[in-house]
């Protein structure tokens, strides 16, 4: 007895061990999160430069700023960097979280310290819709804006704009993230397999990504803009993020051939780049079913707001045609240009536009949403539930292209579905019981967790902009922002007790 009692309590020693040995080992995220902080600093001193350029004191600002972070990374990434650890999935999905929030945090300090004296809320919101690619401001009087501002601004969307195809191509099948393994490199490709070819594929997706940019910066430039205008408007146009260096937004340039342009590179930035990577390389033939419902999608709004002008007897002509898809394509691209107040369409074209808001471009791709892969998905399971009650004994596997989509994929979508909707209903709630009417509650709510940027209403509209509201409010849409971009599941993780225990 006395020997099976002491084994007893060996093998509890042991599980003991083992749990310790698994539990969170936060060392191991301290050094990259530390390199990330340092890359921040790096890239204030271009708006540091910039205001220098344009003999503006905020020069002192940046470079502050970027000593700030840049030494704070450094010491991070020094003093942890040798530390022993293992990644795994619970790691990574801390990493994740916490990269964003503190990259953020980062961000934030040039907003406060600048002459435009942000308060820490609106510096936060400022930095977290420009790093979401979400595209909400609490700024007005961008066309005297410092430059340095104006281009940290851009600098923000776009380097979350390929930090957030990074995360969808590579981390997030990974962590099985809402069905997306999907678009692994290869359906056979283990983890392991994909993260030895990640450095490879990661540096032609960030090539492919700077191409584009220079590609719609110089035919910006050649178009009317300004050089400084066409750099800052194709970082965020490419990034699908929508921050602009003129309250006007693209209004300011009164040209139908620089609308067209950036139609083209919004449709190109909601695109998945793997599918961009393989076509522009001419390597192999691949096809995207998701890439067809996009463009559907576009189609049935633009058909629908038309008609709805049309009743009204507005006059439809080519100006009008393309200031329609331009919105349109702003919106589901989540991008959030604005050219006219589309707040005054009629009825059945605010519900369209609203309805595209919610659902985005392609999975892989710069733009936030519900994703067209989901909607293909869910369609499929609709399909599926058809054919069941119509043939109950009949066997047919539901077809994503010409994979077939697995029962984890479908749980994962209908999953994230919810979540993404309860969301979006709860960030609802809270707003207007806060005090806000229940367009705006709604719109604004809907724009932050599909990281799209303007809203609806006499508050956040597309004439307007988000200083309006409180600081709460805006807390609540920084959390829906980051929730939006970050696949809502790989936050709320954070939030099960067994996450942190086992």
């Amino acid at each position: 007895m006395r020997r099976a009692g002491g084994s007893a309590v060996r093998r509890r020693a042991r599980s003991l061990k083992r749990g310790c040995d698994s539990g969170m080992q936060f060392e191991t995220i301290l050094s990259p999160l530390g390199l990330l902080l340092c890359v921040a600093g790096l890239g204030m001193l271009v708006p540091a430069l910039v205001d220098i350029a344009a003999d503006n004191p905020d020069w002192q600002v940046f470079l502050a700023s970027s000593f700030l972070s840049g030494g704070t990374g450094a010491f991070l990434y020094l003093g942890f960097r040798d530390r022993p650890g293992k990644w795994r999935r619970r790691e990574g999905f801390l990493f994740v979280s916490a990269s964003w929030i503190v990259l953020s945090v980062a961000a934030s300090l040039p907003f406060m310290l600048t002459g435009i004296e942000l308060s820490a809320a609106d510096a936060f919101f400022e930095a977290v819709s420009g790093l979401t690619t979400t595209g909400s401001t609490v700024l007005t009087g961008l066309d005297n804006m410092p430059p340095g501002i104006l281009m940290w601004r851009s600098i923000l969307q776009w380097t979350g704009g390929v930090g957030i195809v990074v995360l969808s191509v590579f981390l997030f099948p990974f962590l099985k993230l809402g069905g997306q393994h999907l678009f692994a490199l290869e359906s056979s490709d283990t983890a392991e397999k994909s993260f030895a070819r990640f450095e490879e594929y990661a540096t032609r997706i960030i090539l492919l990504y700077l191409g584009l940019t220079v590609a719609c910066m110089v035919l910006y430039d050649v178009l009317g803009m300004s050089s400084f205008d066409a750099i800052n408007h194709a970082m965020t146009t490419v990034s699908t993020g929508g921050y602009s260096t003129s309250d006007l937004s693209m209004g300011k340039f009164h040209s139908l051939p620089i609308l067209w342009v950036s139609i083209v590179f919004m449709w190109l930035g909601a695109m998945p780049f793997m599918v961009l990577l393989f076509l522009f390389s001419a390597r192999r033939r691949y096809f995207d079913v998701q890439i067809v419902y996009f463009f559907a999608v576009i189609l049935v709004a633009v058909v629908v707001v038309v008609a709805a002008l049309r009743l009204r007897n507005d006059p439809i002509n080519f100006a009008t045609l393309t200031s329609v898809i331009f919105t349109v394509t702003a919106i589901i691209t989540t991008t959030g240009y604005a050219y006219q107040d589309y707040g005054g369409w009629p009825a059945p074209a605010i519900l369209a536009i609203f309805l595209v808001t919610l659902l985005g471009g392609c999975s892989g791709s710069t733009s936030g949403g519900l994703k067209m892969f989901r909607i293909v998905v869910l369609v499929e399971m609709c399909r599926a539930a058809f054919r069941r009650l119509l043939w109950p004994s009949a066997v047919r596997s539901m077809r994503y292209g010409r994979q077939t989509i697995d029962e984890d994929v479908t749980i994962a979508v209908a999953t994230f579905v919810l979540l993404y909707s309860a969301t979006l209903v709860f960030g609802a709630v809270v707003l207007a019981i806060s005090g806000q009417d229940l367009i705006t509650s709604v719109s604004a709510s809907a724009t932050a967790i599909a990281n799209v940027g303007p809203g609806l209403g006499p508050t956040v509209g597309p004439a307007f902009n988000f200083a309006g509201l409180s600081d709460f409010q805006k807390m609540v849409l920084s959390i829906q922002m980051l929730l939006g971009r970050l696949e809502i599941m790989s936050v709320l993780i954070l939030l099960a007790p067994a996450f942190w225990r086992q």
